[in-house]
């Protein structure tokens, strides 16, 4: 299996928080280790400027494991590293 590029990740992390309603600004993805040292990628989603509440629970769940799930499907076999951060919000 082949790590998926970054324009793809990007693509489908906006595709999938769009499909559960969550306004996206941005997508950063990085380079990362997991806990057991193998190869991860991190998945920064970048919500709009107040947008924070939209994220509380289901929303924010079903996201990160519709994003998980849609990765290993395209034969991504890295650990998404998912997280979230707020336009405005530390430095963004």
């Amino acid at each position: 299996m082949a790590d998926l590029p970054d324009q793809e990740l990007v693509r489908i992390a906006k595709s999938v928080a769009s499909a559960n309603g969550v306004s996206i600004a941005d997508v950063q993805t990085a380079p990362a280790i997991d806990s057991t040292g193998h190869s991860a990628v991190e998945i920064k989603l970048v919500i709009t400027q107040g947008s924070s509440t939209a994220i509380m629970g289901r929303p924010s769940a079903r996201t990160v494991s519709e994003l998980i799930r849609e990765l290993a499907d395209r034969g991504d076999d890295r650990l998404p590293i998912v997280r979230y951060e707020e336009v405005g919000v530390s430095g963004s």
